[in-house]
């Protein structure tokens, strides 16, 4: 029984723990981003997903006792396919879809895959291409 209300406790308490952080983010953004110009908005934007991809980066290498190169290498990997795979995945079964829909004569227009050029795609992005280089310069030795 006390297992079951620790479980029902970290659930809890992790669906607060994300209120809270979209809260203080609301704040946040009422106060200091809407401030910004465009262009200072996106800087901001593209240096915060850096640093939170360094914090996972770095979680993953302490969490899993991994050599810092593996820890990079499933951290370049991973953001390549949260950036790439899924919304490309998601696109393909869109236009599936509306192949489908053309068989019973819906017609819609089969629309070419194109990431959204963001801060997030762009710093995910030059993230993964950079730790792919020091991967390759750093095992091509070996």
């Amino acid at each position: 029984m006390r297992e079951i209300a620790l479980a029902f406790g970290n659930i809890f308490g992790g669906i607060a723990l994300i209120a809270i952080f979209a809260s203080l983010w609301g704040r946040f953004e009422d106060y200091f981003i809407v401030k910004l110009t465009a262009f200072r908005q996106q800087l901001f934007l593209f240096f915060l997903t850096f640093f939170i991809e360094i914090l996972f980066l770095l979680t993953v290498y302490f969490f899993f006792n991994l050599a810092f190169l593996d820890a990079l290498f499933i951290s370049c990997t991973a953001f390549l396919f949260f950036i790439w795979v899924i919304p490309y995945h998601a696109h393909f079964n869109m236009n599936t879809d509306l192949l489908f829909l053309k068989k019973f004569g819906l017609s819609s227009p089969i629309r070419i895959f194109k990431p959204v050029r963001s801060p997030f795609f762009t710093g995910t992005l030059l993230f993964s291409v950079f730790g792919f280089i020091v991967l390759f310069c750093t095992y091509f030795w070996f």
